[in-house]
């Protein structure tokens, strides 16, 4: 489950709860530390989300098509038993901590444990793309897109 805090789409973005308006003080924040992470969501490239992933619940391989961006999940509520893999390698998160990846990379997650994991999902642009080149680039992966419909 995903509770969307900023999306594309205006306030929390398409298909977002109602309930991202009720997070003044948390969207206030998010604002005013990584707004190039809240500009990326808005501009549909990305999300800032709560994702709470409940017992037995696996998530298949999949990547996204480039490596533009990095995701961060920030450990809220962390169980025992939920694992990601990114590449070879296998993680779990902690409460407090930051779980830094490039999500072009193939990537599964999967919780074997008892508990609702919770983190908060930050998708920003990577660091060596400048930010003269977030618009365009977001266009011309736009427009591939399309080329392949």
């Amino acid at each position: 489950r995903e509770f969307v805090i900023f999306g594309a789409g205006g306030n929390g973005g398409a298909g977002t709860s109602t309930g991202s308006a009720a997070l003044p003080r948390t969207r206030a924040l998010l604002e005013d530390l990584l707004p190039g992470a809240v500009s990326m969501a808005r501009i549909g490239a990305g999300e800032i989300i709560f994702s709470a992933l409940y017992p037995g619940t696996r998530l298949l391989p999949h990547c996204a098509s480039s490596n533009n961006r990095l995701t961060c999940h920030l450990g809220l509520v962390c169980p025992r038993g939920p694992r990601i893999r990114v590449g070879k390698d296998w993680a779990s998160w902690d409460e407090g901590k930051c779980l830094f990846f490039d999500d072009s990379y193939e990537h599964e997650v999967v919780h074997e444990g008892e508990g609702v994991r919770i983190v908060l999902l930050v998708r920003f642009w990577h660091l060596d793309l400048p930010e003269a080149r977030w618009l365009p680039t977001l266009e011309e992966g736009m427009a591939q897109f399309e080329d392949m419909q």
